[in-house]
């Protein structure tokens, strides 16, 4: 690494990436490293939302009083 980059964190955050970086077996600059890439990575949509495909269920009851009243000022249905 040639570059350093200083930034500044409140004492709680620290702690926590002390830990975290202690159960990793990593010091805290290989950590930051990894969440900063992982961060920034250019991902298509998919890839970064994938884990959610088909996880979200809603009720198909058309008797809704909202369903009813979009259908009623939908002028597409």
């Amino acid at each position: 690494m040639s570059t350093t980059i200083t930034i500044r964190a409140d004492e709680p955050l620290r702690e926590v990436l002390n830990r975290k970086a202690a159960a990793c077996g990593k010091t805290v600059s290989e950590l930051v490293r990894e969440i900063l890439e992982e961060a920034l990575t250019e991902r298509p949509l998919r890839v970064r939302a994938g884990h959610l495909k088909g996880r979200l269920r809603l009720p198909r009851k058309t008797s809704e009083p909202w369903r009813r009243h979009l259908r009623q000022r939908n002028w597409r249905s």
